[in-house]
């Protein structure tokens, strides 16, 4: 993988408790969920800054998933996949897949996680003791980081309140982005559509939408598809890092 100054900085900077995420380092486009789906009393190592300073792991390598839970296209990586593959196909980009549950998008994507307290849940994650502190102390610091600010293609798959407010709200001081535009005012599952500030010299595209967990709309995937693809299209943006 090649050098990333930004996140070698991210990791000589942050603190060794906040979680850092999974993929590709060196992508244009970032993944960002509720919280990491875990047990919360084991200790969290895969994506973690221990496991990125140690680099024992290349969490940008594709895979078939084994367990039962990740081999069903409801999961949140599944999920996460198709919308991949949809920008892809847009694109006129081979998927060039193995098996219909592989996971390739940590390829070209990065992932993280608005929380830094992983939990089975997300009911169970807003039990935490800590859970609203730590949340405001990772938007001071890992949010706020060059490695993140520097994504032109974010997403924020998250319409809770209590993890990051909608519009109007926090989104645009947090990525310093501008509201556009509420995408397809009908649709139930709802997508706030935002650009760079004024003062930006670099595109950036920021969604904010809900969890893309069970119960989705069919067409809230394409949807988010057709707002990257437009916008990577409109800013000649290769995702292809390899």
């Amino acid at each position: 993988m090649k050098e990333n100054k930004c996140f070698e900085e991210l990791l000589e900077n942050i603190s060794e408790k906040q979680y850092i995420g999974l993929g590709n380092p060196n992508a244009k486009i970032l993944f960002i969920g509720k919280e990491a789906g875990a047990d919360s009393e084991l200790e969290m190592f895969h994506g973690s800054f221990k496991s990125w300073k140690e680099k024992k792991f290349n969490y940008s390598a594709r895979y078939i998933p084994n367990e039962v839970k990740n081999r069903n296209l409801n999961h949140t990586w599944q999920r996460y996949q198709k919308l991949y593959d949809c920008i892809l196909s847009k694109l006129n980009i081979n998927l060039d897949k193995e098996d219909k549950y592989e996971i390739s998008f940590i390829e070209n994507v990065f992932t993280t996680e608005l929380s830094n307290l992983h939990a089975p849940n997300t009911k169970d994650a807003k039990k935490q003791e800590k859970f609203k502190e730590e949340l405001k102390l990772r938007k001071a610091d890992y949010f706020k980081s060059q490695f993140i600010q520097q994504f032109p293609v974010i997403i924020i798959f998250a319409s809770d309140n209590e993890y990051i407010e909608t519009y109007p709200g926090e989104v645009c001081e947090l990525f310093n982005v501008k509201f556009n535009s509420l995408y397809d005012h009908n649709s139930k599952d709802k997508i706030w559509v935002h650009f760079e500030n004024e003062n930006e010299k670099k595109p950036k595209l920021l969604i904010h939408t809900r969890q893309l967990t069970n119960r989705i709309t069919a067409e809230l995937i394409p949807n988010i598809c057709e707002i990257i693809v437009n916008f990577i299209r409109e800013n000649s943006i290769q995702i292809e890092t390899k």
